[in-house]
């Protein structure tokens, strides 16, 4: 049975952390461990360790970190995965497959179409929630290092950000070229649209910024089987999946 993972930033060898509060909780009520429990403990960006928890208490749950551990390797291509924010917790399932799948970062994207209940994430409403998301899935899949969230932004500062890479974008209207079709990139960035698809003023300036239009077959996705779709397309061409 593989030992129960946990991110805990600090983590350093020899040193004893005190997990998070709903890391703690997940720990204490649900795995129901306690002290002396064999666990790993990893820092988010690449390191992990085999520890020992030596308190289990309703105050806080802590560990003793031991030497650092081998660790799965990341997947060779950086793939960062841009969409507009969607509704309920379908937001949080693609957040969470994209992890598993190896994504490196999650860039949320307000565009003309994305519904108004998700607009909130500009606020950072959602930031708090998603960063969870992404921590549980990695803790889950055995990844030491966790996907970037950046802060929502919109599809203006997007198109002014640099990007080094390849940059593509899902679109559904008009015969496009499948994803396949891109020549091997090392750095991808995938944008995928909200439902409706993108606002039809907006798919020329994408095209202006240099995302080449590419799609993922005949049949029309919900934007979260797009996202997650692409994302394990490409890690099966290009990363480390198949």
């Amino acid at each position: 049975m593989s030992r129960p993972r946990f991110h805990v930033p600090e983590a350093a060898p020899g040193a004893r952390v005190v997990l998070p509060e709903h890391t703690s909780h997940h720990a204490r009520e649900v795995l129901r461990l306690r002290p002396g429990a064999d666990v790993c403990i990893f820092d988010g960006h690449g390191t992990e360790f085999t520890a020992t928890l030596d308190e289990v208490s309703r105050r806080r749950v802590s560990a003793v970190l031991g030497p650092p551990a081998e660790t799965r390797p990341e997947s060779p291509l950086r793939l960062v995965l841009a969409l507009s924010p969607l509704r309920g917790d379908r937001m949080e399932l693609v957040i969470q497959k994209a992890t598993e799948l190896g994504v490196t970062e999650v860039w949320p994207v307000v565009t003309a179409r994305t519904d108004a209940a998700a607009r909130p994430a500009l606020k950072g409403s959602r930031d708090q929630r998603w960063d969870r998301v992404i921590t549980g899935a990695a803790e889950q899949c055995g990844r030491a290092s966790i996907p970037h969230l950046e802060h929502t932004t919109t599809l203006d500062r997007l198109l002014e950000r640099p990007f080094e890479g390849t940059k593509a974008v899902l679109l559904e209207t008009d015969p496009h070229p499948p994803l396949a079709t891109l020549e091997r990139p090392t750095s991808l960035l995938v944008l995928v649209g909200p439902a409706g698809s993108f606002d039809p003023a907006e798919v020329p300036r994408l095209l202006d910024a240099g995302f080449n239009p590419v799609s993922l077959g005949p049949r029309i996705l919900r934007s979260e089987t797009a996202a997650i779709t692409a994302v394990a397309l490409a890690q099966t061409l290009w990363g480390d999946l198949g």
